[in-house]
C-alpha cells in the first residue's frame, strides 16, 4: 500500500508539469501579439522559449519570496508567543 501511495503521488507531481505543456500552446496566440507590438516584429521560437523561461523563473521567485515571507511572520509570532511565555511584555 505504501508503494501505491508513493506512485500515486509521483504521478500528481506530473500533473503542474502537464496541465503547463497544455497551456502553453494556448498561452501563444493571447500573449504573442502584445509582445510582437513591443518588439516590433514577429516572435521567433526561440523568443518564445525565452519568454517561457523567464515566466518561469518569475514564478519561482515569487513563489520563494512568498516562502520568506511567510517564515518572518512565523518568526514574529514565534518571538510573540515566547515573550508572552517568559514574561515580556
Amino acid at each position: 500500500m505504501n508503494s501505491w501511495q508513493d506512485s500515486f503521488r509521483k504521478g500528481m507531481d506530473l500533473i503542474p508539469a502537464l496541465v503547463f505543456l497544455g497551456l502553453k500552446s494556448m498561452i501563444r496566440p493571447i500573449i504573442a501579439p502584445e509582445l510582437e507590438k513591443k518588439l516590433g516584429r514577429t516572435l521567433t521560437d526561440w523568443e518564445w522559449k525565452y519568454y517561457l523561461q523567464e515566466s518561469y523563473r518569475k514564478a519561482k521567485v515569487e513563489s520563494r519570496q512568498q516562502v520568506v515571507k511567510q517564515w518572518r511572520q512565523q518568526l514574529v509570532d514565534r518571538q510573540i508567543i515566547y515573550h508572552f511565555v517568559w514574561g515580556g511584555e
